[in-house]
């Protein structure tokens, strides 16, 4: 099966269930890392794990026992609804061809202050889990190029769905990032369009059977290993803004 494959310029060191250095499992390192004050190590913390194709979700359950935060819980079912959605389509729509898609909604963002010669973008709304946006993208990020082109007042939020169809499922490309400010070069393999209309109601932007229930099992039986009560937290979502 192929891998959508993320390029970070920022990583954290370690993969799942090494030894590092400093004598600290990492599954420990990435607890503290998850539970930490700065949120950008946090957030960084959790991109990583999203983006790790060798995760387990042995190695998740082993994480989340391990938890001792609703913060650490909370962000260790987000990787785990992503790994389980992205599995699932994965098992669907692999090799399948069709349109490509990243999965988020966004709108229209301008950069610059009044008389500036403003930069035009797509700034990010929401991710969706599942698909390749949400281990790659956070709400505000601005997208400034897509795959060579930069992002014009033609190739704004009505028309960046248009050119995110122009290139197929699985197709590698890059992406140019805005995060507070600034510049990020990302490379990722696109989703399968066919799969996003079917993963999810692209209009509230909520999960479809069977993909609800397959998540909501794994989670219940996550939550059962530590018996906390602990859900992952609705996220915000602006169901005016497209998805793609």
């Amino acid at each position: 099966m192929s891998a959508w494959l993320c390029l970070y310029l920022f990583l954290l060191p370690g993969v799942s269930g090494q030894v590092v250095d400093d004598g600290q499992t990492n599954d420990a390192r990435v607890l503290i890392e998850l539970n930490d004050d700065d949120y950008r190590v946090r957030q960084a913390a959790t991109r990583r794990l999203l983006g790790d194709e060798a995760l387990t979700q042995d190695d998740l359950d082993r994480l989340f026992i391990a938890s001792e935060t609703p913060e650490q819980r909370h962000r260790l079912l987000r990787v785990a609804r992503h790994r389980v959605l992205r599995e699932m389509i994965r098992d669907r729509f692999d090799d399948q061809p069709g349109p490509g898609s990243m999965g988020l909604s966004h709108q229209t963002a301008r950069i610059g202050g009044p008389g500036d010669d403003q930069q035009v973008g797509v700034m990010v709304v929401t991710t969706l889990p599942g698909f390749p946006a949400y281990a790659l993208l956070e709400p505000n990020d601005v997208i400034v190029g897509f795959a060579g082109e930069a992002i014009t007042e033609k190739a704004t939020a009505d028309k960046f769905p248009e050119l995110i169809r122009r290139h197929q499922a699985g197709e590698e490309v890059d992406l140019t990032v805005l995060r507070d400010g600034a510049p990020m070069l990302l490379r990722f393999r696109l989703g399968n369009g066919q799969a996003l209309g079917e993963v999810y109601n692209t209009t509230e932007l909520i999960l479809n059977p069977p993909y609800s229930q397959a998540w909501a099992a794994v989670q219940a039986r996550m939550r059962g290993l530590v018996d906390d009560g602990t859900e992952v937290q609705a996220e915000a979502t602006d169901h005016n803004a497209t998805s793609e």
